[in-house]
């Protein structure tokens, strides 16, 4: 079942949705609009495709009921304690470069976060870390493309602004930004984001867009440096993170030689997440 994208009112005021919206006005970004639950803003968003929904529509939540992350891991958080959102792009960039969109998320985050002085790093391929005395993942971002014709990408995140206040079993490596001892508005994190987001996406249509990014995403990587390990279908690999490359592989050196890696689900050896 497809939520109905109409504005609801708290926790996100009509008022706040308005404001942003004027925000916005001169940038990609716009209309955001606001359900109060659905199951999934990514579903959403992919199934506006066809109807034939704006670039730049964000659609965000106070609560999913079906949340999900890469390898289809499912989530949920109590309703209005995180910031959950998805963007639909029809991407103005080289077919090569769409694997970037993930990382110039996460670069975004990191950057607002930087300036709320919070230490912050990205885990290949779409995890945003804390890293500091409150160190953990505060953010998860998953990017899918459309079933259709037009060619269009919808990249959802969910960043923990409230929750969890403390470590839970259930999410032992998960931290949220009042557990960092930032109290902070979803509204102002979603503002702030996009028009950091905006700025790597002009990057990107750049000739040397890729390229500059990925010496970005180099000073940005928890990963690099790291003995890691991969788990592909029906392989995992194992080595040293060594380098990035401009379609956003991950380039892994073992005894075997240098081996790069578009998707997997990674592990930081010898490292507490």
């Amino acid at each position: 079942m497809v939520t109905q994208m109409k504005p609801n009112s708290h926790p996100w005021l009509e008022k706040e949705i308005k404001k942003m919206n004027k925000s916005l006005k001169n940038s990609r970004f716009g209309p955001v609009i606001y359900v109060a639950e659905t199951g999934s803003t990514n579903t959403d968003l992919l199934n506006q495709v066809s109807e034939n929904a704006s670039d730049g529509t964000v659609l965000v939540t106070g609560y999913q009921k079906a949340g999900r992350g890469r390898l289809e891991r499912h989530w949920k958080a109590p309703s209005g304690a995180n910031l959950l959102f998805s963007v639909l792009l029809y991407p103005k960039i080289e077919v090569e470069k769409m694997p970037l969109i993930t990382p110039a998320l996460a670069s975004a985050l990191i950057d607002v976060l930087e300036s709320y002085g919070l230490a912050a790093g990205m885990k290949w391929p779409n995890d945003v870390l804390l890293t500091g005395d409150s160190s953990g993942k505060v953010a998860g971002i998953l990017a899918e493309v459309a079933d259709t014709e037009t060619s269009a990408v919808v990249i959802g995140m969910g960043c923990n602004v409230a929750w969890p206040e403390t470590e839970i079993s259930e999410l032992p490596n998960a931290v949220s930004l009042l557990a960092a001892g930032k109290k902070v508005q979803p509204p102002a994190l979603l503002l702030a984001v996009l028009l950091s987001f905006e700025k790597y996406l002009i990057m990107l249509q750049q000739p040397e867009g890729a390229e500059n990014l990925r010496g970005i995403l180099l000073q940005k990587s928890v990963t690099i440096g790291k003995k890691v390990s991969v788990q592909q279908l029906g392989a995992r690999i194992s080595g040293q993170a060594v380098d990035l490359r401009t379609n956003g592989a991950l380039v892994i050196e073992n005894s075997g030689g240098l081996h790069h890696i578009m998707v997997g689900d990674i592990t930081h050896l010898h490292v507490e997440e």
